[in-house]
């Protein structure tokens, strides 16, 4: 008597302990689900955004723009277009040089590391080093 009631309260045991483990491991898949779930969402909001970042500037607070040479403050030119790298930075500049009524000037590229973009009464001003004799001299920016 006493091993069929070990017997029966083992076939009664068992199936409630594999249950309890399935249910285990469920409410973990459950929870890592929910985890990745969350990450998912983070990343979703930070491809996203409601607003300029600080310190980011925009596209047309550049393109127009004169830049200067940092020591005269004379015009050097004004940027023409943003050169962009393969990973989405911007890289370079194209500047047309000063011509008469904006006839006979030149289309240059300028690494973005030779501009300098600063902001002088909320307006976006642009210097470089490189003097306008040099920047007339430089050979013409050729778009592909």
């Amino acid at each position: 008597m006493k091993k069929l009631t070990t017997l029966i309260l083992s076939a009664a045991i068992i199936p409630a302990l594999a249950l309890s483990t399935a249910a285990m491991a469920e409410d973990h898949d459950d929870m890592q689900a929910d985890t990745e779930q969350q990450a998912d969402e983070q990343r979703a909001g930070e491809q996203q955004m409601s607003g300029k970042p600080a310190g980011a500037f925009y596209a047309d607070d550049v393109i127009g723009k004169t830049v200067k040479h940092r020591g005269s403050d004379k015009d050097v030119g004004e940027i023409q277009d943003l050169i962009i790298g393969e990973d989405g930075h911007i890289v370079g500049v194209v500047v047309k040089t000063g011509g008469f009524l904006g006839l006979g000037g030149q289309d240059i590229g300028l690494g973005w590391d030779h501009i300098e973009h600063t902001m002088e009464d909320d307006e976006s001003v642009f210097y470089t080093d490189i003097d306008e004799e040099t920047l007339r001299n430089s050979p013409k920016y050729e778009r592909d």
